[in-house]
C-alpha cells in the first residue's frame, strides 16, 4: 500500500529535493526542526501545563480518575460478592458483569442519540458559535447515575438482597460511566 501520512510524504519529498538540488537547508512544511528528545519533552510538558494551569481541566481529570477508580473497585469486588455471598459458581460469576455491560450499552445509545442534537441546539441558541463545553450537559446524567448505581449495588449486596438487585445497580453505574467518559 502506498504511504498516506502527510508528514512522511513531505519528509520523503524534502529528502528527494535535497538530493536533486543539493540544498541541505530545505525543510518540510511540517518539520518543526525539533529532535526526538525535544518533541518528547514538548509532548509531556504541554499536557502538564494544561492540567496544572487550567482548573477545569484539572477538576474534570480528577473526576474522571475517581470514576475510573469506582469502576475498578467494582471489578475487584464482583468475584467476592457473587461467588461467596450469592454462591455463583466460578463458571457463572462472569455473568455479574452483565449489569455494567448493559448499562454501558444504554449509555452509548443515549449519548449517541442526544449528544449531537444537544450540541446543534446549543450552537443555534448561541448564534452559530460551537464550543467544546456544549458536550458537558450530558455529564449531569452520569454524575447522578454513578452514585445511584454505587449505592444500589453496595446496599443491596450488604443486605444480601436477591442477586439481581446489585446487578441492576451496576447497570446504573455502567450507564453513568459511559456518559461521563463520552462527555
Amino acid at each position: 500500500m502506498s504511504e498516506s501520512y502527510a508528514y512522511v510524504i513531505l519528509k520523503w519529498k524534502t529528502q528527494r529535493l535535497r538530493k536533486e538540488t543539493g540544498n541541505r537547508d530545505l525543510r518540510s512544511a511540517l518539520d518543526t526542526g525539533r529532535t526526538a528528545t525535544q518533541l518528547f519533552a514538548f509532548s509531556i510538558i504541554r499536557p502538564l501545563k494544561m492540567l496544572l494551569l487550567s482548573p477545569i481541566v484539572f477538576l474534570l481529570s480528577l473526576y474522571a480518575a475517581t470514576v475510573y477508580g469506582y469502576l475498578y473497585i467494582c471489578f475487584t469486588t464482583f468475584p467476592r460478592v457473587f461467588e461467596s455471598q450469592y454462591r455463583f459458581p466460578s463458571s457463572s460469576a462472569g455473568l455479574a458483569y452483565l449489569g455494567i455491560g448493559i448499562g454501558s450499552l444504554v449509555g452509548v445509545v443515549l449519548c449517541g442519540a442526544l449528544s449531537d442534537r444537544l450540541v446543534r441546539y446549543l450552537v443555534e441558541r448561541s448564534g452559530g458559535v460551537p464550543k467544546p463545553e456544549y458536550r458537558l450537559p450530558l455529564l449531569g446524567i452520569g454524575a447522578l447515575s454513578v452514585p445511584v448505581g454505587l449505592f444500589w449495588y453496595a446496599w443491596t449486596a450488604e443486605r444480601k438482597e436477591h442477586w439481581i438487585l446489585p446487578i441492576i445497580g451496576t447497570a446504573f453505574l455502567g450507564l453513568g460511566l459511559v456518559v461521563i467518559f463520552v462527555s
